[in-house]
Order: structure tokens, then sequence, then C-alpha cells
């Protein structure tokens, strides 16, 4: 092999190796990208509003499972909601540093919001709730539906570029933050009988 033919091969072995550093920056999901990951930034101030409202709600629900346990009557809303929380316990809900997230971590994700819908419309089937109260449960499976939607959005889009991205990750940042208002809201009304 000629001296001219190394050089051309080894050009278009480091012209194909910037093509994939290149992929893999811009397109963290694609088939190209060598390490299928993106590193999501949250604003801190939403992380630190959220983060205080989730533990003034842990700090009530706990007294409300303290009190589950001291007495003989079933509240299967109280009961359920400790499988619920993990689901707004997430470290990448809860961090206001960057947090990479990997299809794996989309899979995880889904799977607990999967799960937690499923706890919710055992929910509506097992419980006698008031009007209102069956609606603010409703809203808050119809969040959990649209959460399902934005992560698979996420990982079937595969071609999203980091700016892309960015927005998507954002977007299910908040999404996650408002469902669980939404769930603290049926949870304080259907405690206030």
């Amino acid at each position: 092999m000629t001296n001219k033919m190394k050089k051309i091969i080894i050009s278009l072995v480091g012209l194909f190796v910037f093509f994939i550093l290149i992929m893999t920056w811009f397109y963290p999901y694609s088939i190209f990208s060598i390490h299928k990951s993106y590193s999501f930034t949250p604003d801190p101030v939403v992380v630190e509003g959220y983060v205080k409202d989730l533990n003034e709600f842990k700090s009530s629900y706990e007294k409300d499972l303290e009190e589950l346990r001291t007495n003989s009557t079933i509240d299967l809303t109280t009961d359920q909601t400790q499988h619920l929380l993990p689901l707004f316990e997430q470290d990448w809900l809860l961090s206001k540093e960057p947090v990479k997230l990997s299809m794996g971590d989309l899979g995880n994700i889904l799977f607990q919001v999967k799960n937690a819908r499923k706890t919710l419309l055992e929910l509506v089937a097992k419980e006698d709730y008031k009007k209102e109260q069956r609606r603010y449960l409703v809203d808050s499976i119809e969040s959990l539906l649209s959460l399902e939607g934005k992560i698979v959005d996420i990982k079937t889009g595969k071609a999203e570029s980091r700016k892309t991205l960015k927005i998507q990750f954002g977007n299910l940042h908040v999404s996650f933050l408002n469902n669980f208002m939404m769930f603290e809201i049926f949870y304080e009304r259907s405690r206030n009988e």
C-alpha cells in the first residue's frame, strides 16, 4: 500500500469519526450517536418550588398514612398514594443539576407513569368518589396519558436535535410538576369529605 493510499484511508476514517462525533453532539438519540443520552438541565427555581411543595405534601401525607395504620378503617386513596409518590420523587425531577437521561431511563420513566395510571384507574373502579373528586381524579389520569405521549414522542423521535430535545424535556419536566399538582388537589379533595 502506498503512502497516498494510507493518507486517503486515514482521512476517510478521520472524516467518519468526525461525522459520528458531530451526529452524537447535535442528535443525541440518533442511530449514529455513540452514547444515546441527553443531559437535561432543569430550571433551579422551578425545582426548588417543586421540592418545597412535594415535601409539604409528603409531611401531610405521612400523618394521614400513620392515621390509616392506627385506625381500622380502609382508605384506598391514602393507601395507594404511597405507590404513586415514587413517580414524583424521581432524581431528574428533584435535581437542580444537569441529569443525563438515556433511552433506558426514558423507558423506566414511561413504565412508572403507566403504573401510576393503572393505580389511579383502580381507584376509579374501587372507590366511590363524589363528582368533584372524581373529576380531579380523571384529570390526573388524563395528565398521565399526556405524559406517556410526551415520553413516547421523545423515545421515537430519534433524529431530534439537541435544541428540540431541550424543549421536549423542559415540557416533560413541567408536565410532571403539573401532574403532581393535579394529583395533590385530588388527594386533598378526597381527604376533605
